[in-house]
């Protein structure tokens, strides 16, 4: 009887360290959000020529669906708050891209936001310095967000040069804070999948 009862026993441990393996299979790549593998440029680095585009890839092909395609954004920054760029995103599998355009040399800002494939939104900053070797077009910087398609920004001069460091320190906030919000749907069920997630990881396994 005893031994009957072992193998019963040994039968079942092993049938609930499999189920287990199976769950835990399943629920990490439901739970891992897709990372930054290739960007143009990459955070703090020193570019000495204007690329053709800014672009981040992915380790996973973009979640592109019919009406996400304000979810992606590449705005670039300068010190002072103003923006460079038409505002247009264009995304192929893992990688979106933007054209490239800056100013003076100096230090900028790219900020981007993507549809991880599994469906959450993310975004990050990545500050850059640009130091040309040769000659390179130089773009005037504007003062409003470009919008693609949209009618060219103001650019700036006249009294907006004489703007204080804490009227850039706004403008940079009010253009972080206007991408983070981009698909602001997207970013409510990511921030709903969050708590679930970290719910289920803190519930005592008797639950």
């Amino acid at each position: 009887m005893s031994r009957a009862i072992a193998r019963v026993a040994r039968a079942g441990v092993a049938t609930l360290a499999a189920s287990a393996a199976l769950v835990l299979g399943l629920a990490a790549p439901a739970a891992a959000h897709d990372y930054v593998v290739d960007s143009t440029p990459s955070d703090g680095a020193t570019i000495t020529a204007l690329p053709e585009a800014w672009t981040v890839t992915a380790n996973n092909p973009l979640l592109t669906l019919e009406g996400n395609d304000g979810a992606f954004a590449i705005v670039v920054t300068d010190a002072d708050g103003l923006y460079y760029g038409d505002g247009c995103v264009e995304v192929t599998g893992a990688t979106m891209a933007a054209p490239a355009a800056l100013g003076e040399p100096g230090e900028y800002a790219m900020t981007f936001q993507y549809v991880s494939s599994d469906g959450h939104t993310l975004s990050e900053t990545y500050a850059f310095t640009y130091a040309p070797e040769g000659d390179e077009p130089v773009t005037e910087g504007s003062t409003t967000a470009p919008e693609c398609g949209g009618e060219p920004a103001a650019g700036a001069g006249g009294d907006d040069d004489a703007r204080g460091d804490g009227a850039a320190s706004d403008e940079s906030a009010t253009v972080l804070a206007g991408v983070a919000w981009i698909g602001g749907g997207l970013l409510a069920a990511a921030a709903i999948a969050t708590i679930i997630v970290l719910a289920n990881r803190r519930r005592p396994a008797g639950d």
